[in-house]
């Protein structure tokens, strides 16, 4: 009955309270009661809500600045000193932002001092720059190459009824077909006394002794430095080098001359061990990595990595270091167990192990920091403002190169002009990182600079250092280009050997000697049974 007055109430008596019975407004008020009920548990389940949501906002919020810190916030060891000659205090305080903003305002003049330096320079260059007189090729042909002379006459030329008044030349560079392939005979005499009997077994016989060379195999020392300098100078695999030969009728498997190369990679490698050695007393070292296919037992390839290890400070040369193609940190650890100096790299996490290594300073690479912004700066200002401030960085080096400053003049001017700029390139990433979203190219751009400035910046603090790390990555270039021909390695022992190759050729690039003319001379001689203080002598530092 209730129900039936309820819906009779709420259909047609909401407004005539007439009709009423106290049952039914008892009803109403319960109705009523249970409603605000209702609705104030739902109040209290979305205030519950809210302040968990606010909690998760609070929480991302203290995770957000956590990590700003981590990247840009109060680090000792990411962050530049207040003076290059101290490397101590804390960075992006609300002073030091003050004062970053100061520096970013006081840079432009060293900026424009060192900008109108080079364009002096660059003015001198042009106009004591030699101009070419004569030939139009004389920066390519000296001046004591071999000519051939053809004189030709005019046709029906007689020299009873004419007279020579005048000639008009035109030169040719020429080449003659190589290769010119030849077998040496080694004859050896065997020589015996002649009041010897010859019932007197072995009395009075002299015999010529054997020429060893490195490699036993009826390649000559000439041609494998050929096929290895063609290789790994001059990126021409071994089976388009065989293809070549067939042409002029020489036909050689590639397997053999695969062969042949193992052996001379054999007998380079106490060589090699010799110039690994050399190279890590040198206290200034620039290292980098790159990749490389080898083939692996399944008939497929996997990627393995050649490290590089350069001299910086004395160029004595570069060596490559294959460890099963790995890229882990356990490599460097092997590589620099017990070294004391400078070690120069990119951003590669696994050098950051060194960063507090007793004995050890890390270097970082301007060169990849550049490149971070520079297909940014065309539709970015702030990349394009980085990039342009990098550049006179850059400058400032061209200028001190070009002058033939001295270490203690380089070290002066870094710290008078570099590092003023590098500190105002640290505060407006500090100033500009805030106007992108995470991962963004530009984010990511900066984030990467900034995790590495500090390595970057100690540059400054010796005149002997660099500002990048682009020779070490000059020396690597062969590998990258010989790769693209060769596709990969047969197998560890083939990416052992390129190891050893490439370490040489990048040392005679060096030292600025012929690679095939060294590799040659080294080749003929019986490497394996040399002593040490001889096989010293050999490495190209010392064939200058």
């Amino acid at each position: 009955m209730t129900g039936i007055l309820m819906n009779t109430f709420n259909n047609k008596t909401a407004l005539d309270y007439r009709f009423l019975t106290r049952e039914d407004v008892v009803n109403l008020l319960v109705q009523k009661d249970m409603e605000l009920m209702r609705k104030d548990v739902e109040l209290k389940q979305k205030e519950t809500e809210l302040v968990q949501k606010d909690a998760e906002l609070a929480r991302k919020s203290r995770r957000i600045l956590e990590l700003e810190r981590m990247v840009f916030g109060r680090c000792s060891e990411k962050r530049l000193p207040e003076s290059p000659d101290g490397w101590v205090g804390t960075l992006f305080d609300e002073q030091w932002a003050k004062e970053g903003s100061l520096l970013h305002a006081e840079t432009p003049p060293i900026i424009d001092e060192i900008k109108q330096r080079a364009k002096r320079r660059r003015e001198a260059s042009r106009t004591t720059r030699p101009a070419r007189k004569g030939r139009p090729y004389a920066s390519y042909v000296p001046d004591d190459i071999e000519r051939e002379v053809v004189v030709i006459y005019p046709e029906g030329y007689d020299a009873g009824r004419m007279v020579v008044i005048g000639h008009d030349r035109t030169e040719h560079l020429c080449l003659r077909p190589p290769p010119c392939f030849y077998v040496k005979v080694e004859d050896r005499v065997v020589c015996r006394q002649k009041e010897a009997r010859p019932t007197d077994a072995k009395v009075g016989i002299q015999e010529a002794p054997l020429q060893r060379q490195a490699v036993d195999c009826f390649a000559d020392a000439s041609l494998l430095a050929e096929i290895v300098t063609g290789k790994f100078a001059y990126h021409l695999p071994e089976y388009r080098q065989s293809a070549r030969w067939k042409e002029h009728g020489i036909n050689i498997p590639t397997s053999t001359i695969n062969r042949w190369v193992h052996g001379a990679a054999d007998a380079l490698h106490p060589l090699y061990k010799l110039q690994v050695g050399l190279i890590l007393q040198s206290p200034y070292l620039q290292v980098d990595e790159t990749s490389v296919q080898v083939a692996d037992r399944k008939g497929k390839t996997r990627k393995g990595y050649l490290w590089g290890v350069r001299d910086a400070l004395h160029s004595r040369g570069v060596f490559f270091h294959w460890k099963e193609g790995s890229r882990s940190g356990a490599v460097p650890d092997e590589l620099f167990k017990g070294y004391h100096g400078a070690i120069q790299s990119d951003g590669y996490e696994a050098y950051g192990r060194f960063e507090n290594v007793q004995g050890i300073e890390l270097l970082g690479c301007m060169a990849h920091v550049r490149r971070k912004f520079e297909h940014l700066a065309a539709d970015d200002k702030n990349a394009a403002h980085i990039v342009d401030t990098i550049a006179a960085l850059y400058e400032l080096e061209e200028n001190l190169r070009h002058g033939n400053a001295g270490h203690e003049q380089v070290l002066a001017e870094r710290k008078s002009k570099a590092y003023p700029i590098l500190k105002s390139l640290e505060a407006y990433f500090k100033e500009v990182h805030k106007q992108y979203l995470p991962n963004e190219a530009m984010e990511k751009a900066l984030r990467y600079a900034f995790s590495v400035w500090i390595r970057i910046s100690r540059y400054v603090q010796d005149g002997r250092f660099n500002i990048d790390n682009n020779l070490m990555e000059q020396a690597i270039r062969p590998i990258t280009l010989g790769r693209k021909n060769y596709l990969f390695c047969g197998n560890n022992e083939g990416a052992e050997n390129n190891a050893v190759f490439y370490t040489f050729m990048a040392c005679c690039r060096e030292a600025r000697i012929e690679p095939y003319g060294w590799l040659r001379h080294v080749l003929a001689k019986p490497l394996l049974d040399m002593e040490e203080d001889e096989l010293i002598k050999l490495l190209p530092i010392n064939c200058k």
